[in-house]
Formats: C-alpha cells, structure tokens, sequence
C-alpha cells in the first residue's frame, strides 16, 4: 500500500511538471502581462564627494535593486522634487512582466547611472538622493568653480618624536602640526632578582649588570635579573643558556614612573576663498619620512558659490581621524606659536 502512494504521488508530481513532451510548465502565466515597478535600498552620488560641479555629469550608484526577475528590468528613471533650493532624486526601477522564463536573483549588483548636466540645476544648491521608499542616502553640493588637483610631500623630521618639543610645525604651506592631546602618568613595580651562572666561560674582574626589560607589565611586579658580567668587554663571564634565575632572592619593592602621550597630527592649508577641501589621500606619517599627499580642492567661480566663510580660509584637517575640523581659535594660537622642525631635506 506504501509503495502504490509513493508511485502515484510520483508521478502527480511529474505530471504537473510537463505537458508530455513540452518540458516544464512555465513559471509566469500568458496573462501576467504589464508595466511594474521595483526597488532599490541603496544609492550614493559621486563616490562620496562633498561637492559637484554644476557643468559636469552627475553619477548616481544605486544598489540592491529589485526586479523580481533579471530579464524584467526595462529602464530606471528619476522622480524629481523640490525643496527650497534642494533637488530631491527618487529612483524609479521599471520593469515589465511576461511569460519569458529566465533565473531570478534576488538583487541585482550595484548599477551606475549617469545624469548629463541640466539649465535646472542653476536654480539648486544641493542635490539629495532617496531609496525607493523616500529614504535619504545621500546628498552632494551643487557649485559653480573648479577643482584644483595637486600631489606633494612634507618631510617629518626626526624633532617630532620628542614629546618635550611639541607642539612642533613643518616649515613652509602647507604645513603639518603635531600637538600633545593628553597625557597619562603610570608607576610599574619591580624587584632586582639574583641571577647566577652554573658554568662560568672566562674568569675576570667583574661588575654586576641590571637586565631591565623592553617592556613592563602594570598587572604584576617586574622581575629585574642581576648579573654579574666582565669589565673587559672583550671576555665574557657566562653564556645565555648557562643563567640560573632565583625567584626567592629578591631585592627591595621599587617604583617606576611613566608618562604616556597621546598626539595628534594636523594638515593645516590656506583655501581659496569660499573654498574647500574635496578631496584627501595620504601615506603613513612616520618621523624621518616624508608624507605624500594628494588633495582635490574646490574653487568658487563667484561669491554666490562660497561653499564656506570667506572670513576664515584657514583648514585644519585631523590626519588621525580622517576629517576636518572647524576653525578653533586655541588650535589655531598653537599652530602659530608652535616651533618649526628642523628639516634636514
């Protein structure tokens, strides 16, 4: 009896699978015909940029978008609106069903869009684009101007590791600045422990040596082996393997003091006026190298295209975090007061 319900739910199931020899039956019906719409969750405008020239095309990404089906897909378009001086973009994905069978992903890849510049753009100052559900994404000034390109290097010479020489500025503009933030007092314990050789290489007039360590724990006391070693440095008292430390002759508790400083680095560049910076790449900022940096800097055609105070054009970008910052009058005292490095290149 088993075995006859296997058989017959097989073959139902072949069945409603073909038409004798017309292979499977497809998946969308004759009649689901018709203009629809799908989604898209993600969009960004000019890779990240702050600022878009109104006499330039404006590339829009969209992402996770939606079809139902990857041969669906017939056109995506721009839902314009208007907000003061904002244009507001909202996808549209188009798509038109039939009984076309074709493999359904569930999203399509990230697709690149371009929109060639428009005479409607002089009246904004800003673009926003949205999801599909009228989600902000992401924004873009919109200017008149242009950006002036460069790439150059300032050496960090070797006066910028002392930390009682800061702050401290590279000659010249633009400049780089290294100031202390904070800075935070530490007190390791250690113990001097006796140290003794079990074969003993050359005999010779000798001295004891402290073996302090490269680096110190906070959580325990620090043992500090005491040795004996030659005061003719061309013999030598013990091999390595030959030291036997004892963990039960210990000296005194001894305290040591430790500071440790917490920098920052500052690039710090005149703008033109009512500009700003766009763009910003740079290598690692070590001492005793020089620092390449690459920068795309935004210049107003006119005062109506000031993007920042034309009172201010001084820039202070944090090279630790990655972002500008506003103008301070304390930073700007110890960028002016602070001493130049000795540039050696």
């Amino acid at each position: 009896m088993i075995k006859f319900l296997f058989a017959l739910l097989t073959a139902i199931c072949i069945y409603s699978c073909s038409y004798s020899e017309d292979g499977p039956i497809s998946i969308y019906p004759e009649e689901l015909e018709g203009d629809y719409s799908g989604f898209a969750l993600f969009a960004s405008l000019d890779s990240g940029n702050f600022i878009h020239l109104r006499k330039d095309t404006l590339r829009v990404v969209l992402d996770s978008i939606w079809t139902l089906s990857n041969c669906f897909l017939e056109n995506i378009s721009f839902e314009e609106s208007k907000e003061d001086s904002i244009l507001f973009l909202k996808p549209i994905i188009h798509f038109s069903l039939s009984a076309t069978d074709c493999a359904s992903p569930l999203f399509f890849p990230e697709t690149l869009i371009s929109i060639p510049p428009s005479d409607s753009w002089k009246s904004y100052q800003e673009i926003r684009v949205m999801d599909s559900q009228g989600e902000l994404e992401d924004s873009i000034f919109l200017r008149n101007g242009d950006f002036l390109k460069d790439t150059f290097e300032i050496y960090i010479d070797s006066s910028f590791a002392d930390p009682y020489l800061l702050p401290r500025k590279t000659k010249g503009e633009p400049s780089i600045l290294k100031k202390i933030d904070s800075l935070q007092e530490r007190t390791f314990y250690w113990r001097t422990m006796e140290s003794r050789c079990t074969y003993i290489v050359d005999t010779c007039e000798t001295k004891l040596d402290t073996l302090y360590p490269n680096s110190w724990s906070l959580r325990d006391t620090n043992l500090v082996p005491i040795r004996l070693t030659c005061k003719d440095s061309t013999l030598r008292y013990c091999l390595q393997r030959d030291w036997k430390n004892d963990s039960l002759a210990l000296g005194k508790l001894n305290e040591r003091l430790d500071t440790l400083w917490y920098y920052s680095w500052f690039l710090i560049q005149e703008m033109p006026k009512g500009g700003m910076l766009n763009k910003l790449s740079y290598s690692n900022i070590s001492h005793k190298t020089k620092v390449q940096i690459t920068e795309e800097i935004f210049k107003p055609e006119s005062e109506k295209d000031y993007i920042t105070n034309p009172d201010s054009s001084l820039m202070f970008y944090d090279l630790r975090t990655g972002e500008k910052v506003s103008y301070d009058d304390s930073l700007y005292s110890v960028f002016k007061n602070a001493e130049i490095g000795r540039d050696t290149l």
